[in-house]
């Protein structure tokens, strides 16, 4: 196995080493009993040391390793990185994660620079592990996020205070914040003070673990309007598993209501407009058939009789055009079927 500069190094000042070695052996030993691959590298950029997970990582010995620069290694193992970690830390002389692509997976390659006393460079550790949950938490990350800016619907996204740490723009149009002003407001303040209550315990039951809650709620503008909203809250959970924060998706369903308070007050005045003449009408009809059944009601009378009750017709569908006009006037969000079919 051959040793190159660094490596003889080893033998004389420790200053070089990480903090917790103090000699070449123990340094050696530490290395080898990392379960995942570590590699160690001169100023120049070549490999001096190289830990057993390394050697099976690349399928390799020592000696296909050892001595090699980094960008050798770069063609000869096929590596894809998206941009050279070697020149950053050269210039930042700090410690740089980056994704490394090898063999059609992904891995995260940490770089850690080893600096002299004076802070002059004098190498670094590659360190590899396996980038898969990364990847896959990046790319359900990017979908999230696609989805959140396609909606035009509120949805904000909160630390484990309640905070306002991320929002789309449907948050800033429904509740009326201007660009940034969401940030670290917390998200019972976009609620009025009535409805906070109930608000937070529904929050507390997402923040409890609960996963998704759905409720109806009034939502509270910047300005001071208030709204009404169906609220979706879910949590947010970190790598161990705690609640780390929640998503919540706001849909403003003010008009809805107001639509539906016409309708139902449309139905309302039309069983008053229509059920007071259908009861005269039937109290006439069962005097009439019961004068009839004695024959005494002459024909003239029954006529008469009649001509009241066509008139009583008339102005029942007189009132049901008054009450469907009423009912559709002034509201853009009444269906244009619907509209239609009122007016006929």
């Amino acid at each position: 196995m051959r040793k190159t500069e660094l490596q003889e190094n080893a033998d004389g000042p420790d200053d070089w080493l990480p903090p917790d070695t103090s000699t070449k052996g123990l340094w050696e030993r530490t290395s080898d009993v990392i379960a995942e691959p570590a590699l160690f590298f001169n100023a120049d950029g070549t490999v001096f040391w190289a830990n057993p997970a390394s050697l099976s990582f690349f399928g390799v010995d020592a000696d296909d390793l050892l001595g090699r620069h980094c960008y050798e290694m770069v063609r000869r193992f096929g590596l894809n990185f998206s941009d050279c970690p070697y020149e950053r830390i050269l210039k930042n002389k700090s410690q740089e994660s980056v994704m490394m692509e090898y063999d059609n997976t992904w891995h995260i390659n940490r770089l850690t620079p080893v600096l002299g006393a004076d802070g002059e460079f004098q190498g670094m550790i590659s360190h590899i592990r396996d980038g898969g949950d990364h990847v896959r938490l990046q790319e359900k990350t990017e979908q999230l996020n696609h989805l959140v800016a396609a909606t035009d619907n509120a949805v904000v996204v909160t630390g484990p205070d309640h905070t306002i740490v991320r929002w789309n723009k449907g948050a800033e149009r429904i509740f009326g914040y201007p660009t940034k002003d969401l940030s670290g407001v917390g998200i019972h303040e976009l609620v009025p003070l009535a409805s906070r209550e109930i608000f937070g315990e529904y929050v507390d039951r997402v923040a409890a673990g609960e996963s998704m809650v759905q409720f109806t709620v009034q939502g509270l503008k910047k300005s001071g309007e208030v709204m009404d909203l169906v609220v979706s809250l879910a949590p947010l959970h970190d790598p161990a598993g705690t609640v780390s924060g929640m998503i919540a998706h706001s849909c403003d369903v003010t008009w809805e209501h107001d639509v539906d308070m016409r309708l139902v007050q449309h139905l309302a005045d039309t069983v008053v407009k229509i059920t007071v003449p259908l009861s005269q009408m039937r109290s006439n009809l069962e005097e009439t058939v019961s004068a009839m059944q004695d024959g005494s009601l002459p024909t003239e009378e029954l006529m008469i009789f009649f001509s009241l009750q066509m008139k009583a017709l008339s102005y029942i569908e007189e009132n049901i055009a008054e009450l469907n006009q009423v009912a559709i006037d002034g509201i853009d969000a009444v269906p244009d079927a619907f509209r239609k079919y009122l007016s006929r």
